[in-house]
This record gives C-alpha cells, structure tokens and sequence, in this order.
C-alpha cells in the first residue's frame, strides 16, 4: 500500500539512492530488517522512523506522515498561519524583508505561492505585470518573452527552472512541484534547456525594465530550518540584492 510505512521509507530510499544494504549499515541494523520494514513484515518504532528521516534528509512533512502511516503521532506541528505561536517567527520574518528595503524581498511557501513581500518587491511585481497573480511560476509561465520587462527572460526562467527540479529531488516528487516544473519547461524550446554560464561569471543576474531603467539583481534565499513547524518551515525568503552600480544609484534616489 502506497500510504504503508514500508512503501514511505523505500521510495524516501529509492529518492536518496541508497540500497537496502547501504542504508542497514548506516543505521546499524540487518539488511533483511529493512527489507522487514518495506515488505511490511516489520513495523519500525517511533525512534527509527526518526533516525531514517533523519539520516535520508526527509522532509518535515515526511517524517510525520511516515509517523502517522506507522500508527504513531506526528513530531512536527502544522499550526495555521495566525496561531500565536508563530507570531514571533512571522515578525522576524516581517522585520527581515522590512529591514532589507529599499531592496526587494518576498517571501514564498514550497510552491512558490507568494506569502508576503515588501514594498519594494511590490512595485516590482507590478512593473513585471505579475502582481494579480499569486504563483511566481504561474507568472513566469503566462509572460510572454517577447513583451516581458525581464530583459534576460530565458536565463531567468532556466535559473528558477534549476530551483525548482532541485526541490523536487529534495522533496522526492511533489506533485504540484513536478505540474510547475513541467508547465514552465515547456516555454522553452529543447535547445534552451541548459544554462551557458559564462568562464568568467560569478553571478548569474536577473535583469528587469523598471520604470524606465535597467535595473540588475542576484538573491540570496533563506529558509526557516530550525523551525519545528511543518508549514512555516517550508517558507523561504528571497532578498534581492543590486548586481551593479547602475541597480544601486537607482534606489540611493529613491531613499
């Protein structure tokens, strides 16, 4: 059964490409233990599941549904955004891309669903056309790249392109993940579906036509790990930073 125990932890195996007899010897057990495990003749206990996410990298949200799968209780809460508990985590986030203005910040959840930004990454969104829609790949995807205010439109998608089939492989296959990947994938022709970094290029910009000015941007990006809140953890907050002088004097004038 897909929703057993046994089948979580082989695909998690499978995902991380380790085999059977790998995996016994990092976690100090038989091999036929685990195969016990995923043939469901076996069912680990609570401090295993643990140190099987723990050592294949798992997923918060993963450990808790192998836990439940397992007929155990969740470790890992999935509180609603208001909860008072995380009141502090959304003001350090708050104060993070409020003190990283006048430069953009936004903050997204795993599926690139823009949760909250600054001032200054809304007007951003509003030049690019992108701010009455909510999924920053979804936006990539329905601009049109002859039109778009991304000056390098390709090197920009295939740079989120990268982003997003390396979460896929951390996350072992999300569904909606794989649907976005795919949609913005196919706005690529084959021949465009690899990144030319230049010998002598250390930042690989993203640069827009802002309000008439070529403005340039890396990003930094951040995510909460050491929350142990499943949701709020999958949050990552994305500070752009000016790339050269001509992005810094744009926004020294306007302070």
């Amino acid at each position: 059964m897909k929703s057993s125990i046994g089948y979580v932890l082989q695909q998690w195996r499978k995902q991380r490409r380790y085999s059977q007899l790998q995996l016994s010897l990092e976690l100090g057990i038989s091999s036929k233990h685990v195969s016990f495990i995923e043939t469901g003749r076996s069912v680990p206990s609570r401090e295993m599941i643990l140190r099987i996410g723990e050592f294949l990298v798992l997923p918060k949200r993963e450990i808790n549904r192998g836990l439940y799968s397992a007929g155990y209780a969740p470790v890992y809460t999935e509180l609603p955004f208001d909860h008072d508990e995380l009141k502090p985590v959304f003001s350090a986030i708050d104060q993070m891309i409020e003190n990283h203005m006048p430069y953009p910040a936004l903050v997204m959840n795993q599926f690139w669903d823009v949760v909250k930004v600054n001032d200054s990454a809304q007007i951003i969104l509003y030049e690019l056309g992108y701010s009455g829609q909510g999924n920053l790949v979804e936006a990539l995807v329905n601009d049109d790249p002859k039109t778009s205010k991304i000056i390098n439109w390709h090197e920009s998608v295939l740079s989120v392109l990268v982003r997003l089939r390396q979460e896929i492989s951390m996350l072992g296959g999300s569904r909606r993940l794989e649907e976005l990947e795919e949609s913005l994938s196919a706005c690529l022709s084959p021949n465009h579906d690899v990144i030319n970094i230049g010998d002598k290029q250390v930042i690989s910009p993203t640069k827009l036509r802002v309000d008439g000015s070529e403005l340039s941007f890396f990003s930094i990006i951040s995510q909460l790990s050491t929350i142990q809140d499943v949701t709020v953890s999958e949050l990552k907050v994305e500070l752009m930073f000016p790339s050269d002088e001509k992005t810094k004097e744009y926004y020294a004038l306007s302070l």
